[in-house]
């Protein structure tokens, strides 16, 4: 209960101190009855055994039944404490009756103030001084005009100036005991407030690191977002302007561009741009010196993220005319490596929209679209090297074909060639999307669908199967000129005179083509004379 209380903000510092101090005395309050009880009986039965003065005795016996009804009985704190310290100053009187000044009475008068300071609060501790006082002065009055003596006779007696000294320790012990409860006090009150205040500070870190890390998964979120759509897009252009929309919509950007740097690396081109001013831009053919200050420029140039904020001092901030309420401005290096290919910019109507301890996080979804823009040309390239190596393998095989066919005719037939009504149906022989021929069929039933897909799957079956016929025979033609130069060679290189070199040649190349006549003549003499 008192742990809510302390931490409850409609409680001080103070009063959660006084709360706690308060609990604890009541908390102390029975233990404190139950041991005067205790230690009262090993007090009071030598007292009432002995011989003595009864009014004593029925003081003794008056308080000891008090404090045991007040403990046994839950009575208010206050009633129970002023038993005690009745109890107390009980014991005092009676040892001041008993033995005077100069017996152990000044101890119970010393302990009064204590627990009436402790257990209350310093004003009775004052209020017990008094008290004290005042008891001193009446029964030193009595005792010193021989108007009340001590009950023991042995009791030594007391001077004037007894009294006073003992009204003096008093006064001095209880003012230092009180003075240093106050500074006590005090010092748990500070002590308090600092916790207090100590408290309040986590408090309110714990409170915004929560908010840092939930806003920081939020970012997160959202840039995992931006990179898994972007990411399944191949087209270069349709890439770029998807991600400034996405990025706009995810981050509540006012403008989000894209630059990439053109051919000369001096220049950033605007590539990609959302709104108004993005449109009027590209149309314009925007584009920023990289070696300038402009924020994409410097952090082109050196490679790292940068931050502008409105009314800052930083240099590199650039004011365009087309965005007049950008408050925020961040520009990433759009990077693949060591190597920046352009830069993306965003703007916010809100003054610090982009924070510095977000800076990988935007950096991160930048990488994103680097990959995704390599990606994208890569696709590209290969997508052209495939379409050029198509083209090339069409004409290749265009011209073999047409080698092919100018050398032999290619043709069969079957079937009754007769004049009839009949239903044609043509068929071409297409390899790698070139067609090297065609099937013609005739038939006087129409063609059924299924009877088309079994031709077009022939068709298919057998333009593979004539290319890969004419590979063979073009291998094997090559095989055999090779083995023939390989042969003509041999010998030619095992003649050892010029004559037999030169007879070997002429032979060799004469009857490998069936020539009708070689003739082979080594001259130095100037063809154009």
């Amino acid at each position: 209960m008192m742990e809510s209380n302390s931490t409850n903000p409609e409680y001080s510092p103070e009063e959660a101190t006084r709360q706690l101090y308060k609990t604890w005395r009541e908390q102390f309050t029975m233990p404190l009855l139950i041991g005067s009880l205790v230690l009262g009986v090993l007090a009071l039965i030598p007292a009432l055994s002995g011989a003595g003065n009864t009014i004593i005795k029925v003081l003794f016996v008056s308080v000891y039944v008090l404090t045991g009804i007040v403990t046994v009985i839950r009575f208010p704190y206050s009633i129970r404490m002023g038993v005690f310290l009745l109890s107390i100053f009980a014991l005092a009187l009676g040892e001041l009756f008993t033995h005077g000044i100069l017996g152990d009475s000044l101890f119970f008068f010393l302990g009064l103030i204590v627990f009436a300071t402790l257990m209350l609060s310093p004003r009775a501790g004052i209020a017990a001084i008094v008290l004290d006082i005042l008891t001193f002065v009446v029964i030193g009055l009595l005792m010193q005009n021989g108007q009340l003596i001590p009950i023991n006779p042995n009791a030594s007696p007391a001077k004037p100036s007894d009294w006073i000294s003992a009204g003096a320790a008093i006064t001095m012990f209880g003012v230092i005991i009180i003075l240093g409860f106050q500074r006590l006090e005090a010092a748990i009150f500070e002590t308090q407030k600092q916790i207090q205040s100590t408290l309040s500070v986590l408090k309110h870190e714990r409170d915004n690191l929560e908010n840092s890390v939930t806003e920081r998964t939020q970012l997160l979120q959202k840039v995992n977002r931006v990179g898994r759509s972007i990411t399944a897009i191949l087209d270069p252009n349709e890439l770029l302007n998807h991600a400034v929309f996405l990025i706009s919509d995810e981050l509540e950007c006012y403008y989000t561009a894209i630059f990439i740097i053109d051919a000369t690396n001096q220049w950033a081109e605007l590539r990609a741009a959302t709104g108004d001013a993005g449109r009027v831009l590209i149309e314009n053919k925007h584009h920023l010196n990289i070696n300038g200050k402009s924020a994409v420029g410097t952090a082109i140039r050196v490679k790292q993220v940068r931050f502008t904020l409105d009314g800052g001092t930083d240099s590199v901030r650039s004011d365009n005319p087309l965005l007049p309420y950008t408050r925020s401005q961040i520009a990433l290096p759009l990077a693949i490596g060591d190597r920046v290919i352009g830069a993306l910019e965003l703007h916010s109507t809100k003054e610090n929209a982009f924070l510095q301890q977000d800076a990988d996080a935007y950096q991160n979804m930048a990488n994103q679209i680097s990959i995704a823009i390599e990606n994208s040309r890569l696709f590209t390239e290969s997508q052209q090297s495939l379409a050029e190596m198509s083209a090339t393998q069409q004409q290749y095989l265009k011209g073999a074909w047409l080698s092919l066919a100018a050398d032999q005719k290619l043709e069969y037939a079957v079937g009754d060639s007769e004049t009839i009504e009949k239903q044609e149906i043509e068929i071409p022989l297409t390899l790698r999307d070139q067609i090297i021929g065609q099937i013609n069929m005739s038939s006087a039933n129409d063609w059924t669908p299924e009877q088309k897909n079994l031709i077009e799957s022939v068709a298919i079956q057998a333009a593979l199967a004539l290319e890969n016929a004419r590979l063979v025979e073009e291998s094997q033609s090559i095989a055999t000129r090779e083995r023939l130069v390989n042969e003509i060679t041999s010998k030619v290189w095992a003649s050892t005179t010029i004559d037999s070199i030169l007879q070997t040649t002429v032979r060799e190349l004469g009857r490998a083509l069936e020539a009708a006549e070689v003739n082979i003549e080594v001259s130095m003499s100037d063809n154009n004379e």
